[in-house]
This record gives structure tokens, C-alpha cells and sequence, in this order.
């Protein structure tokens, strides 16, 4: 009868850890799979997120793409005139080099004065919005790099 005792007390400790080898297996496998679905909902949504903030990458190098052919154009507009007014300062220097010496001697130095201080101003204004523009592309890339 030891023998039966001890059989059946192997057996249902046998029975017990398998069922509970099973039981725990199974909360196990429920338990993966709900952080599966956890990880691949957090993914899906990362994912979202790098998406918009690519598109909003995208969409910010366009923009400064178009404010850098705006600021060119502007540019190249002040170039323009810059160039008109050293032809028509060109032009009343001319015509002040064809007046006689005695009518309105010092006001044609002042005038002539004048014409050169705005030559010079017009091609500083050149070279200020050429080294400004550099300067703002120079500074557009970085902050894309950057962001």
C-alpha cells in the first residue's frame, strides 16, 4: 500500500507541475502576445510621428529653397538698379563736365561730390546684399543640417 501511496503522490505532483507548467505557458504566451501588439502599436505610431516630421523637413527645405530664389531675385532687382543709377550719375557727370568753368563752379564740385558718393554707395549696397545673401543660404543650411 506504500507503494500505491507513493505512486499516486508522484503522479498527481506530476500532474499538478505539468498543469502548472501549461497554466503558466499560456499566461506566457498571452503575454508576448499582448507585448507584440504593445511594441507594434508603439512602432506605428513612431513611425507616424518620423513620418510628419519628415514632411515637415520636407516642406522647410522648400520654403527656403523659395526664400533663396526670392532673395536672389531681389538681389539681382538692386543689381539692377544699382546699375541705373551709375549710368545716370554717368550721365550727370557728363553733363556737368560739358558746362563752362564759371557758371556754378561749386556747385557742380558738390554735385560731381555727390554723384561719386552715390556711385560708391550703389556698389556698397551691391556687395552688402551679396554678402547678406551668402551669409542667409550659409545660414539656411546649416539649420537644416541641424534640424
Amino acid at each position: 500500500m506504500n507503494w500505491l501511496r507513493f505512486a499516486g503522490i508522484v503522479a498527481g505532483a506530476t500532474a499538478f507541475f505539468i498543469g502548472g507548467y501549461e497554466a503558466s505557458n499560456v499566461v506566457a504566451e498571452r503575454d508576448i502576445a499582448k507585448m507584440r501588439e504593445d511594441y507594434a502599436q508603439k512602432a506605428q505610431t513612431l513611425e507616424a510621428e518620423y513620418r510628419e516630421k519628415e514632411a515637415l523637413s520636407k516642406q522647410a527645405v522648400v520654403d527656403a529653397w523659395a526664400q533663396r530664389d526670392a532673395a536672389y531675385a531681389r538681389m539681382r532687382d538692386l543689381s539692377a538698379d544699382t546699375n541705373r543709377v551709375r549710368i545716370e550719375a554717368d550721365a550727370v557727370k557728363r553733363k556737368l563736365s560739358r558746362a563752362g568753368d564759371d557758371t556754378c563752379k561749386s556747385e557742380r564740385k558738390q554735385i560731381a561730390r555727390c554723384t561719386e558718393l552715390l556711385a560708391r554707395s550703389g556698389r556698397l549696397l551691391e556687395r552688402g546684399v551679396e554678402l547678406s545673401q551668402s551669409i542667409a543660404i550659409d545660414k539656411d543650411a546649416i539649420v537644416r543640417i541641424v534640424q
